[in-house]
């Protein structure tokens, strides 16, 4: 029963990265920096990390795996030290680049070393991307929640006092653990054809529609990045606390988490129109109550209290999370059912992924310095409404087909 422990390994990797992303944007805010600088340190992190996942997609096996975990969580100790002692912008960019490569280090190798721990299990794929999905949204969100609490009552360095300690853990629990990996000769991370059946549903004589998720889910994330990019500045502008600023950020993920396990025991909603559409209208309803809760300060009056805006930006990132956690569960799920080009749809989602990590900051920073903080969730608007007319027209044309 102890390998099942290793699942606390991702957790716990995001729980480092959601942290020290939630600490650098809010330094670089509270030192009165533009919301463009502020956002570039999700950019900066992600820009590195898709071509750290490339290289190092040549070298991983099941073999090294859990080496390259623990110097993974080496890496991150190290890491945060520096943050402690680095004051520059500049410099925050580049710790922040050396964290994606620590982070690709790390997240890569897991997924071989967990297909080594267990190569025989089946469960299902519906249920092992629900399993998934909860574990890591559970632990991005408890990333800021509690970073948010140590910086506001103690101060940042803490939190990386806080990271740093949790790494050197993972590293020794890793070693600890490493024994279970039952190594092999084939390293591809393909499901079987027995994973891709529900009960009685075969999901290899469903359409292939993962492309369709992509483009959803590159509208998703572009939302998801650019919160997170933005709720530092925010805090700053109206005075909101660090710990509430945290507590929207977990609230998000939680809620991610929650759906994702939800779907345990989906069979083929991910195929029909009005429940897809239904999760999507979700991510619209959220940015609408974002932009209403961002409404700006006219003549030195103000048209919503703090407290108002507070409640408002809960909702909208409560409401957030029901569509992250819709939208991620169908990206994974999307990927793995099909039976010959798992490996190679894995890949393209951590491309898609990762260019939003990169696109979604800037993009709202650069508005929100021009037009300010309403000009990004207009465009969003208009992105998620396009994704639910493309989502509605494509999945419309599957009606016509049996248990569809």
């Amino acid at each position: 029963m102890t390998r099942f422990l290793i699942y606390l390994f991702p957790a716990v990797a995001d729980v480092i990265l959601a942290a020290t992303m939630f600490v650098c944007s809010n330094r670089i805010a509270d030192a009165g920096k533009s919301r463009t600088e502020v956002a570039m340190v999700f950019a900066a992190w992600a820009a590195v990390y898709i071509f750290s996942n490339q290289i190092l997609a040549r070298f991983v096996t099941s073999r090294n795996a859990a080496a390259m975990m623990i110097v993974a969580n080496l890496l991150f100790t190290a890491i945060a030290g520096v943050f402690v002692l680095i004051e520059n912008i500049w410099a925050i960019y580049t710790a922040m680049a050396v964290l994606a490569v620590a982070s690709a280090l790390f997240f890569l190798p897991f997924q071989i070393f967990m297909k080594a721990v267990e190569p025989d299990q089946n469960q299902g794929v519906v249920r092992s991307v629900a399993f998934y999905t909860f574990s890591w949204s559970l632990g991005f969100a408890s990333g800021p929640f509690i970073a948010g609490f140590i910086y506001q009552w103690l101060g940042w360095q803490w939190c990386f006092a806080f990271t740093g300690l949790i790494s050197l853990l993972t590293a020794f629990g890793i070693q600890l653990l490493k024994h279970h990996a039952k190594h092999h000769h084939s390293e591809a991370i393909v499901p079987n054809q027995q994973s891709c059946n529900v009960e009685d549903i075969n999901y290899h004589t469903m359409p292939d529609i993962a492309w369709l998720q992509w483009a959803v889910t590159g509208v998703g994330c572009l939302g998801s990045y650019a919160l997170l990019a933005l709720l530092p500045s925010i805090s700053v502008s109206f005075a909101i606390p660090k710990s509430q600023v945290g507590s929207m950020i977990a609230l998000l993920y939680v809620v991610q988490a929650l759906v994702g396990l939800s779907f345990m025991r989906s069979k083929i909603w991910m195929f029909r129109v009005l429940p897809v559409i239904g999760f999507t209208a979700f991510g619209l309803i959220s940015i609408t109550c974002f932009g209403i809760s961002l409404l700006p300060i006219l003549n030195g009056a103000e048209l919503l209290t703090v407290p108002l805006r507070t409640i408002g930006l809960y909702v909208s990132t409560a409401f957030y999370g029901v569509f992250s956690g819709s939208f991620f569960f169908g990206l994974v799920f999307h990927s793995l059912v099909h039976p010959h080009r798992s490996a190679r749809y894995v890949a393209i989602n951590e491309m898609v992924v990762g260019i939003c990590g990169v696109v979604g900051p800037i993009m709202a920073g650069t508005l929100a310095d021009r037009f300010g903080f309403s000009a990004f969730p207009i465009t969003l608007i208009a992105m998620i409404t396009s994704a639910m007319i493309l989502q509605f027209v494509v999945l419309k044309r599957l009606t016509g087909i049996k248990g569809i």
